[in-house]
């Protein structure tokens, strides 16, 4: 039915198709708070889709003019950055700005400009990866959509963040943030490049590129952050599921490991085919936990800008916070808030009920009716709350410091979040920007919370 060409052509296509269906259940499932047109959504991909072909044709006006990489370090990396980088992220650009034109009119939360940023430079991946699994063969489908495919995304992103900063959040100024961001991108992507195809250091080359990749995927992060908490539409209780997001990006790589397998496995060998699987999984394994940990952990908080930063998206933590503890000796953290600490969401702006978790050792004896009041992040992204408990009008109203508890047992009866309440200088803590570490705090008891 099929003949042996056929069969070959149908594993690029699928493995493009799916690559791209990856990132767009993404950016559907953490635009939660203003659901987008799927009519736009399509055109944004197509749009993108067609964005390559003005790459390819600058490409060969530089080959007409010989102006390619030649084994000379500064002249590679400045084609890198001039070449490589200058021409997709403009081509991308011309793509962005005009669906940007078009749906203008439904650009109505600062996160609808990042998405769409993002479905056009997915759609530029996607005719991208095809040419490459076209040329070079499938076995390259994990890797290019984990990585090469994000790399697009993150760097057409910061172009529009800078281009629509201030407009959005009224920071900076139009024509610096502008030049900033598109600068940014262009030698972000450059040096993205030149590290994964040169080996001036030998073999260890590519650890650069790993090392762009990652600093990248914090920044766009930050930079939805940002969007998101300024969304007009900003609504707690729908954002608590982005916190498994995670699970699209899982489930999908699994996808597409199923894919490579069988690709393998046709036109090879089927212990080869086991030999990739096992290489991929190993090679991107740690890799992949990172990227699906981060791109669904924000720091939720209304009207918050945070100040973006050059950070990895994995740190060492001190804070009994950690995501894994490697040997016993060293925690580390994926940044953002975790599953444990957005349940808290659902009690914004609520009546709740906290209870002593051991009544019998408790300094606040009985269940006490508060509310939470506001949202800190302390140092290290620690999550903590501003809480007031109240009777009525004959007893004084007392604020305490409360913080999730995310490890051990965090749920009471497996239903109600289990939180530290502690004391501390509240008016230190108010009016001091250099906020304190959650060390600091004078910790009182566990109690879990309910609502009236």
């Amino acid at each position: 039915m099929f003949n042996k060409e056929t069969i070959f052509m149908f594993f690029p296509i699928i493995g493009a198709i799916c690559g791209a269906m990856l990132w767009l259940k993404y950016f559907i499932k953490i635009d939660v708070l203003e659901r987008e047109r799927l009519i736009d959504i399509i055109f944004a991909l197509v749009i993108g889709f067609l964005t390559p072909n003005l790459a390819l044709w600058a490409y060969k006006l530089h080959a007409s003019y010989a102006w390619d990489f030649n084994g000379y370090f500064l002249t590679d990396l400045w084609y890198a950055i001039a070449g490589i980088g200058f021409t997709e992220e403009i081509s991308k650009l011309f793509g962005v700005l005009l669906v940007f034109l078009v749906i203008r009119k439904r650009l109505n939360e600062p996160i609808d400009y990042l998405i769409f940023g993002g479905i056009v430079a997915l759609g530029f991946s996607v005719k991208e990866n095809f040419i490459y699994y076209h040329n070079y063969g499938s076995e390259i489908i994990t890797g290019r959509t984990l990585i090469s495919t994000l790399t697009h995304i993150i760097n057409t992103s910061i172009c529009v963040y800078g281009i629509f900063r201030f407009k959005i959040f009224n920071k900076g100024n139009v024509i610096l943030n502008s030049i900033s961001g598109i600068s940014i991108a262009i030698i972000s992507h450059g040096l993205f490049d030149f590290f994964l195809t040169q080996e001036f250091i030998g073999n260890l080359t590519p650890f650069l590129a790993s090392i762009v990749y990652l600093i990248g995927i914090n920044f766009w992060i930050q930079m939805i952050n940002n969007c998101i908490n300024f969304s007009p539409f900003f609504n707690y209780e729908k954002l608590i599921s982005t916190s498994k997001l995670y699970f699209t990006i899982l489930g999908w790589y699994i996808g597409l490991l199923l894919i490579e397998f069988f690709y393998v496995w046709y036109h090879k060998k089927l212990d080869i085919a086991i030999l990739d699987l096992f290489k991929n999984i190993f090679k991107e394994g740690i890799l992949l936990i990172i990227v699906a940990l981060r791109v669904s952990r924000l720091k939720i908080s209304k009207r918050k800008y945070f100040i973006i930063k050059p950070q990895f998206p994995i740190y060492y933590t001190k804070n009994n916070d950690e995501d894994i503890n490697l040997f016993g000796v060293l925690p580390l953290k994926v940044r953002g808030e975790n599953e444990k600490e957005f349940r808290l969401f659902k009690y914004m702006g609520k009546d709740l009920v906290f209870v002593p978790v051991n009544p019998n050792k408790s300094s606040i004896q009985n269940k006490r009716k508060g509310r939470l009041l506001k949202k800190y992040f302390l140092k290290n992204d620690v999550v903590s709350y501003l809480i007031e408990f109240y009777e009525d009008d004959t007893h004084p109203k007392e604020v305490f410091i409360l913080k999730p508890k995310t490890r051990g047992t965090t749920l009471f009866q497996g239903e109600f979040p289990i939180v530290t309440i502690a004391k501390y200088n509240l008016t230190s803590l108010v009016a001091n920007y250099n906020l304190p570490s959650y060390k600091d705090f004078n910790f009182i008891e566990n109690v879990y919370i309910k609502t009236v």
